[in-house]
């Protein structure tokens, strides 16, 4: 099967590693309108296909799937004419930048059978899957709360917000984990560096479920410290995934509050577990899974629908954002 990636961008080139790696040079080429980047795609990968523009990828029928990591903007534009086309679509997040938009890419990948999947990576990393199987097995017991800290000094976007830009990786886990959507969307921000151009540095997106779980996400790209840490706070154990941690990304705390058969309260004080996982490249997990799910004919982990779901959520924490201006 041939593959083409439109856009080389910094995180382009690591969608060209993964998939030169799974399905051989020659079935992959790339596509970017920056002869520099193609340049430097071509000193790294002696041999590979390039070509400058989209619509070149597109009419070429031996291409069976497309990966788009172009600007958000440009995401929906891309994805349709390749689906029109009759191609998969493996595109960045977010999926389009308005509803309908996603809802209409949705509907064209069902109608022709089309695998269309969003690059949701954390979803797909080794943690976050073990998370999840802790939780759906009732090993943290109910779950009260969930906390992540995704924090950095840099890279500053000049056309997109810190919610778009960095929200949807921890959007993308809470509906996972969760398999569910909120009830209640708020958003509070700052706007420091950019004035002129009113784009939020640092956001503090709060979401509640049906379920009653509360979670809370803290986004900055104007913070001291690099931080990349989900809580997890369940009524029999607690965990914490800490992707800073080179070996040790999960801690898991026998820790809780318990009521006395006296009616108090006691706090209750057990073991800390690191558990040994086996650590692999989510990208790469990622890259392999869409690959799989063309073969066999599987609904992706993080579909259009996924997509669609993030999105939402987006919209709705923008919409309080600008409210809570």
């Amino acid at each position: 099967m041939e593959l083409s990636i439109i856009g080389a961008g910094n995180w382009g080139i690591n969608l060209v590693r993964n998939f030169s790696k799974i399905l051989g040079l020659n079935s992959v080429s790339v596509c970017d309108l920056d002869e520099n980047r193609l340049t430097l795609v071509k000193s790294e990968y002696a041999g590979i296909k390039t070509y400058r523009k989209p619509g070149e990828i597109i009419d070429i029928s031996q291409i069976k799937a497309v990966v788009i990591s172009t600007p958000a903007e440009t995401h929906y534009e891309i994805a349709k004419k390749a689906l029109l086309a009759g191609k998969h679509v493996f595109v960045e997040k977010p999926l389009s930048l308005e509803i309908k938009e996603a809802e209409e890419l949705i509907e064209i990948a069902e109608k022709n059978k089309l695998t269309l999947m969003v690059d949701h990576l954390l979803v797909y990393h080794p943690v976050v899957c073990e998370i999840k199987k802790l939780i759906d097995n009732g090993e943290l017991g109910s779950i009260y709360y969930f906390y992540s800290q995704r924090l950095n000094l840099g890279v500053i976007r000049s056309k997109e917000n810190v919610l778009w830009s960095l929200g949807p990786h921890d959007i993308s886990v809470f509906l996972y984990l969760l398999n569910d959507s909120p009830v209640r969307i708020e958003a509070s921000g700052g706007i420091y560096v950019q004035e002129t151009q009113k784009i939020e540095d640092a956001v503090f997106l709060h979401l509640n479920f049906s379920s009653g779980v509360d979670a809370h996400a803290h986004l900055s790209w104007l913070d001291p410290h690099k931080v990349r840490r989900l809580t997890v706070v369940g009524d029999k154990k607690m965990i914490v995934f800490d992707d800073m941690e080179p070996r040790n990304k999960l801690a898991i705390f026998d820790k809780g509050v318990e009521w006395t058969e006296k009616g108090g309260i006691s706090v209750r004080y057990g073991d800390i577990c690191l558990p040994s996982i086996r650590l692999y490249e989510p990208l790469k997990a990622a890259c392999e899974h869409f690959i799989h799910c063309i073969e066999q004919g599987k609904r992706p982990k993080s579909d259009g629908n996924s997509g669609l779901e993030v999105l939402k959520v987006l919209k709705k924490a923008q919409e309080s954002l600008e409210k809570n201006k």
